[in-house]
């Protein structure tokens, strides 16, 4: 019987606890005036300060074009935006379970049209830069390249913030040139 009633109490406690939680979530609060005798400060934008809960993210919009090293587009290539923090080298070799990896850079890969372009849309967690994963898959049909990783650094100017709102943090939007090394 007693275990039954601390685990009702444990879960009234922990619905109660979630409740008033969440009901601070995305509220307005405003800002306290200074107090009188307190050194006088420049009130510039002393409006309303948002309290949320939440992870920061942006959208990422990234296009762009293959070529090869005469600077004719290539169709055919894979290309992978690399999540934050992962770690890999140009062949693709990542950390973890290979068939998973495997299945990962498939699902996520956009591949280059006949005139070697191509469109990534995604959304993430801000980062301060952006690293695609190219990599020549189809064989002999193109010519044979090396894969590479491009980085690309995250500038303000690079970041549209007209939606930006709450924790969203606007989109990165980029036009990139990659041109390929024969092998």
């Amino acid at each position: 019987m007693k275990i039954k009633f601390l685990k009702l109490k444990n879960w009234l406690l922990i619905t109660l606890m979630g409740a008033l939680g969440m009901s601070g979530c995305h509220c307005h609060k405003k800002l306290a005036e200074p107090e009188p005798e307190a050194e006088p400060v420049e009130m510039k934008d002393r409006g309303e300060m948002r309290l949320m809960y939440g992870v920061p993210t942006m959208e990422f919009q990234i296009r762009g074009q293959v070529h090869d090293p005469d600077g004719n587009p290539v169709g055919g290539i894979r290309v992978n935006m690399l999540e934050r923090g992962m770690e890999t080298t140009p062949e693709g070799d990542l950390e973890g379970d290979e068939e998973a990896v495997n299945r990962w850079l498939e699902k996520t890969a956009v591949k280059t049209d006949a005139e070697g372009r191509f469109e990534i849309k995604s959304s993430g967690i801000p980062q301060e830069q952006v690293r695609l994963m190219v990599r020549d898959v189809d064989g002999e049909e193109n010519g044979e390249f090396h894969n590479s990783i491009v980085e690309m650094k995250v500038t303000p100017e690079d970041v549209d913030r007209t939606n930006a709102d709450g924790w969203n943090q606007g989109t990165f939007k980029k036009k990139v040139e990659i041109r390929l090394e024969n092998k």
